[in-house]
């Protein structure tokens, strides 16, 4: 028979066994071709990037997703071969030859991937066009959509070079595993990877160990300065603990697991049930067997959740420290009062403003002669405290609809307004020598600390909260004063136009501060690097599930007569069903388990290392990271419901 009718009648045949391949590998090289139209948009990349920063992210991003997309595809070849093998054999012993067969396997790859990529690019493209619209809108960008094109050629063809690319690596692939195998091997490939298992104690507790191990490490981030990661080098420690967690994640999947299994196998009572007889025995072979297949996939989990976490901690955390870092929706230093007044007057006069609130803080700079002096004292320009009354600090928390709970303060004492929260409040009881005049000094001793700042960073670092007495006792030296405005009101923080109005008047002042004005930079600066992020994320997602799915389906096939067996042996189809998702589920569990747990350490060290903790709450931390985990767990479970109905189709189908 003609080989172009064995791969259509193949091809036709099986076409639910391959339409999860044809729908990923699409599903994939649309965003593939949608990342590479992106990069090769002249016209965005010339908006968005002035310093060629996006570009040069773009063409890094661009070799690891090749990468990976190659790794997948590649993947997905080898399950669908190894799946073959026995259909391979029987053409071996009907006369064909090897390099029929390879032949063979390669019209139906070209088949397959030419009509991916033809899907991929036409979704690609209208994908592209679409991330393009949102770009332009979340930016602001002066740009016609109608200039740019649907298709970009340009990403055509390099799309369609790759996968010319890919499939010579398939094809090298599928040469050297038919070549390296015999006819017996070909026939019984698919049942020679179970052997009698044996169980090292050793390499069980090894396993644990050396995954407890990586998450004291990355753990102990959280202590700061004392850290071993301060002392020994943040890429030293990372690179160790990576290792270890990675080492122990081999030794756990290939010995500890079973060891676990085995030790449940000798608990008659629980061993025999009408289930777990079945389910326990199965399983241990299955993860020794698919033990670098579990090992794979979940690092890779561990590498998707960690990404996609920190990429919407990324986003959610700046966003949420701008209420900290400007706490009144407008924020300006009083230097005219003829600007001033103009400046309440345009905000009155905006349309949709509603209940304007606004208060004029005068803080007074002193200087201390201490010597435990706090980190904000020396942080800005000129070292020194800026003083706030009692009842000025009362009435701008008011104005911002923020609670503070403090109690009168008594002359002597004062309040410290901290920068970053720290560890044990190494500040609170120290006592300041405020430096008066030449002559004259006050000591004030710190009461408590707070992360509640009543004015901008920008304005004003080192707060000092005083009584209202000790502040009018203190205005009488003549020291250096300033006066701040804080506007604020209902929706303030989030209106345009009042920030379009205000702009041109404050043009040349660093010193103007904005909430919304800030949330847009932060928007701007971050998106491109986000949506490139995104890119990834999606790939990852892609592969994880389906390389989960072509496991299981790969297990369920191998194990399609000995269901058989058991309906024979007086099991019904609702107890082989329960089988079946038992079995799924745990192999469905390992990587999830573990991945989410790699991964909630990786962001601990993540946060710890590279994010600036400002607003001293956990929930900033949490809730975007639990947002990640619930997505990454809907993925997962509508993963797991496809791969449970295709397995019940494979076996309860005749």
């Amino acid at each position: 028979m003609d080989l172009l009718k064995i791969a259509y009648k193949n091809l036709k045949t099986n076409f639910s066994f391959y339409s999860l391949y044809f729908i990923s590998v699409a599903f994939v090289l649309m965003v593939f071709f949608s990342f590479i139209s992106f990069a090769m948009n002249d016209v965005i990349m010339e908006k968005i990037s002035s310093d060629g920063r996006v570009e040069t992210m773009s063409k890094t991003v661009a070799v690891f997703v090749m990468a990976f997309v190659l790794f997948y595809m590649s993947y997905s070849n080898s399950f669908f071969l190894k799946r073959r093998m026995k259909e391979l054999g029987i053409y071996s012993l009907l006369g064909y030859r090897k390099s029929s067969m390879l032949k063979l396997l390669t019209i139906e790859n070209i088949v397959i991937c030419l009509l991916s990529l033809l899907t991929g690019v036409i979704l690609g493209a209208i994908l592209h066009k679409g991330i393009i619209e949102v770009i332009i809108r979340v930016l602001k960008l002066q740009i016609e959509t109608s200039t740019i094109p649907l298709f970009n050629y340009g990403a055509i063809l390099f799309t369609l070079s790759f996968v010319f690319a890919a499939l010579i690596v398939l094809f090298l692939s599928n040469w050297i595993v038919l070549r390296n195998s015999s006819v017996l091997n070909l026939v019984r490939m698919e049942k020679r990877e179970e052997k009698k298992i044996k169980i090292r104690l050793s390499l069980s507790i090894a396993g644990l160990l050396f995954m407890v191990l990586g998450y004291i490490l990355a753990f102990d981030i959280t202590r700061g300065v004392e850290s071993l990661w301060k002392t020994i080098g943040f890429s030293p420690m990372a690179l160790l603990t990576m290792l270890t967690v990675v080492i122990g994640t081999i030794f756990f999947i290939h010995s500890f697991l079973p060891f676990s299994i085995h030790k449940l196998e000798q608990r008659k009572n629980w061993l025999y049930k009408e289930m777990n007889i079945i389910v326990l025995p199965n399983f241990k072979y299955k993860i020794r067997s698919k033990a670098k297949t579990l090992i794979l996939l979940t690092l890779l989990a561990a590498g998707t959740l960690s990404l996609f976490a920190s990429t919407v901690l990324s986003v959610y955390y700046p966003l949420a420290a701008t209420e900290r870092i400007i706490p009144s929706a407008i924020e300006f230093p009083v230097e005219d009062k003829g600007m001033a007044s103009k400046a309440l007057e345009i905000v009155k006069g905006t349309n949709n403003v509603e209940d304007m609130k606004y208060s004029e803080t005068t803080i007074i700079q002193v200087t201390s002669s201490s010597a435990n002096l706090p980190f904000e004292y020396s942080v800005k320009g000129a070292s020194g405290f800026d003083l706030v009354s009692e009842s000025d600090y009362r009435e701008l928390i008011a104005l911002q609809n923020k609670t503070a709970k403090i109690e009168k303060l008594e002359d002597d004492e004062a309040i410290l307004v901290k920068y970053r929260p720290e560890e044990g409040d190494p500040d609170k009881g120290n006592v300041y020598n405020l430096n008066l005049s030449a002559s004259d000094n006050v000591e004030v001793m710190v009461k408590e600390t707070t992360l509640i700042n009543p004015i901008g960073f920008a304005n004003s670092i080192a707060t000092l909260i005083i009584s209202d007495t000790l502040y009018q006792k203190i205005k009488t030296f003549g020291l250096p004063e300033k006066t701040i405005m804080s506007i604020d009101g209902q929706n303030m923080r989030e209106n345009k136009e009042v920030y379009e109005n205000l702009e041109p008047l404050f043009r040349d002042d660093p010193y103007f501060a904005s909430s919304y004005q800030r949330n847009e930079v932060i928007t701007q600066a971050n998106s491109s690097t986000f949506l490139l992020i995104a890119f990834v994320t999606i790939i990852f997602f892609v592969a994880t599930g389906s390389i989960l799915y072509f496991h299981n389906i790969s297990s369920i096939m191998g194990d399609k007569d000995d269901f058989m067996i058991l309906n024979r042996m007086g099991y019904n189809n609702k107890m082989m069903k329960k089988i079946i998702n038992k079995q799924i589920l745990a192999l469905f569990c390992i990587p999830y388990v573990l991945g989410v747990t790699h991964s909630t350490f990786a962001i601990i060290a993540y946060k710890s290392a590279l994010m600036d903790d400002l607003l001293g709450r956990n929930s900033a931390f949490i809730l975007p990271v639990l947002v990640a985990v619930v997505i990454f767990t809907i993925v997962y479970i509508i993963y797991y419901m496809v791969t449970v109905r295709a397995c019940h189709k494979i076996i309860f189908t005749n």
